[in-house]
């Protein structure tokens, strides 16, 4: 068994103040945290928030304020659920509004361009603005977002970067098969496994900034910003220092990760 160990949460979205499932999520990672520890085992244990994409703009916009004085007074709210759970005091809040997680993601983005892994084309979508997810027919009931029946669809017609997430599908379900511990409980490794042999379908990583502006802009092209979940989902290795710090990023990664199931998707499958 290594002698160390890295927990982290998902990072919530700031649009609203924190509720009792990203409670359970600090819990739970606190609770792992604290018996690795004891065991003698050196732990390093990543948290914070997630804080660009359209519904941050807008429940700024409500809010009369700008979006990084929205988001700033949002994520204090969540650094002091910290104290109130007494959360263990060692522990990492990242932002994805810091400096050096925005110099991460956009490394990350040069490094998929590198790979052949990104494209621009122009599309039409169905978009929840509730989950920032595009939303195929077949996720819909009577024409909504199931977690988000009360708001209306949005159809996007624009251009737009793309990630080649179908070239994945083989490789995906090849790692679920030789090692079935990578999602639990085994129900939601069974569900991930189902929604890849279904079918991928590559996915949109970008907004126009003229759209949506409150972003980490694309590299080489201003007049793009990073689709949110492109952006925040680097945060777990963005937290241990990479791509500066390798000496870092080696000693603690992988992660062990704590998540609610309405995110499988993006944490086990996207990410």
């Amino acid at each position: 068994m290594p002698d160390r160990a890295y927990f982290t949460t998902t990072l919530p979205y700031v649009n609203a103040d924190p509720h009792l499932g990203f409670a359970l999520e600090l819990v739970e990672a606190d609770a792992a945290a604290r018996l690795t520890r004891l065991a003698g085992r050196e732990v390093f244990f990543n948290t914070g928030t997630d804080e660009h994409g359209l519904k941050i703009y807008r429940a700024a916009a409500t809010a009369g304020l700008a979006p990084q004085a929205y988001a700033d007074r949002a994520a204090a709210k969540f650094r002091t659920l910290l104290s109130a759970l007494n959360i263990w005091p060692e522990v990492n809040f990242l932002r994805t509004t810091d400096p050096g997680h925005i110099a991460a993601a956009q490394e990350f983005w040069r490094r998929v361009t590198a790979a052949g892994d990104i494209y621009k084309k122009k599309y039409p979508l169905k978009y929840c603005v509730g989950c920032e997810l595009e939303k195929t027919d077949s996720e819909l009931a009577a024409g909504h977002c199931p977690l988000h029946p009360n708001q209306a669809l949005e159809i996007i017609k624009e251009e737009n970067y793309f990630f080649r997430f179908s070239k994945y599908q083989k490789r995906l379900l090849e790692l679920y098969e030789s090692r079935p511990e990578f999602v639990v409980p085994a129900s939601r490794l069974n569900e991930a496994r189902e929604f890849i042999r279904r079918g991928l379908a590559d996915f949109s990583i970008s907004r126009l900034a003229s759209k949506q502006p409150w972003g980490i802009s694309v590299p080489d092209d201003p007049s793009q910003t990073i689709y949110v979940w492109f952006d925040a989902l680097v945060n777990y290795i963005s937290a241990i220092g990479w791509p500066d710090d390798k000496q870092n990023f080696k000693k603690w990664w992988p992660v062990t990760q704590f998540a609610g199931k309405d995110n499988l998707r993006q944490q086990a499958a996207m990410w």
